[in-house]
């Protein structure tokens, strides 16, 4: 039971099944023929060979040269920090390719449709992603429509390194009284981190826009009228014209965050609409 249990945990860090049987019997005793460790383990003679060399290479056994070759077991506490640093690596070119494969996997494709402009993303979490992608790709300005619901995390990291690289972020966020305290604190870190903010009661909708290229916006349900995380991605030049005319229109007409902190002590929360 317990020899099922180690060899389990080690196919479980990365080892085949013949290397975790060869390894857990070679730690039995000092050195091993091929033979031996072949008999002991249940693995072909014909395979062993090749499993013992990948154990020398992994860092995990030592061959000794002589009349008959040997093979020692390598004191795990050494023989699993190789492995370890091995799966860190295996790690960071996981982590490297999957941004590297982002682009393409999120680019626009070839246009054969006068529509193809417009993008309709339903799914959370390809929602979240657009968003990121395209922050991340962001050099210049992002204006946005903050208002629930959410589809990333509200303390967004991807906006704090852009802010970080100097890209320019104007954000009229949707403050409702339930949700006060949340929003100030938010607000207040966004600020600290260099964000320029204004506050408003209401917002027709959630809103980004790219650079001045590409904005991404969420409507209400039509049936329901229920806030919707559903989301039209569109890249054209007119469209973004009217979205930015929108959006400094209310950014002009909205509270700064001074002036909310001080309206917000009063009676009048609320009842103005911006």
């Amino acid at each position: 039971m317990i020899e099922n249990n180690f060899i389990s945990d080690l196919i479980d860090v990365g080892l085949t099944n013949s290397e975790s049987k060869v390894y857990f019997y070679l730690l039995k005793k000092k050195n091993f023929t091929a033979t031996e460790i072949s008999k002991l383990a249940q693995v072909p003679q014909s395979k062993v060979y090749d499993v013992l060399s990948k154990l020398v290479q992994k860092g995990l056994c030592t061959e000794t040269l002589g009349k008959v070759k040997k093979y020692s077991p390598v004191n795990p506490k050494v023989g699993f920090d190789n492995l370890f640093k091995e799966l860190e690596e295996k790690k960071k070119r996981v982590s490297d390719l999957s941004e590297s494969l982002l682009p393409l996997y999120l680019s626009e494709k070839e246009n054969t449709d006068p529509l193809d402009y417009i993008q309709v993303l339903r799914e959370k979490n390809r929602i979240a992603e657009k968003v990121e992608y395209l922050e991340r790709i962001a050099k210049e300005e992002v204006l946005a429509f903050d208002k629930p619901p959410y589809a990333i995390p509200k303390i967004n990291e991807e906006e704090f390194r852009g802010l970080e690289r100097g890209v320019k972020y104007k954000a009229v966020y949707e403050i409702t009284e339930a949700k006060k305290f949340d929003s100030m604190t938010q607000m207040k870190m966004y600020m600290e981190s260099g964000e320029e903010i204004r506050v408003a009661y209401d917002l027709p909708m959630k809103m980004m826009i790219f650079d001045g290229k590409i904005v991404i916006f969420a409507l209400r349900d039509r049936i329901t009228s229920k806030p919707s995380l559903t989301s039209m991605v569109i890249e054209h030049p007119d469209i973004i014209k009217a979205f930015k005319i929108t959006f400094y229109s209310i950014w002009e007409k909205a509270m700064t965050f001074k002036e909310f902190m001080i309206k917000s002590k009063g009676s009048t929360f609320g009842r103005e609409k911006v």
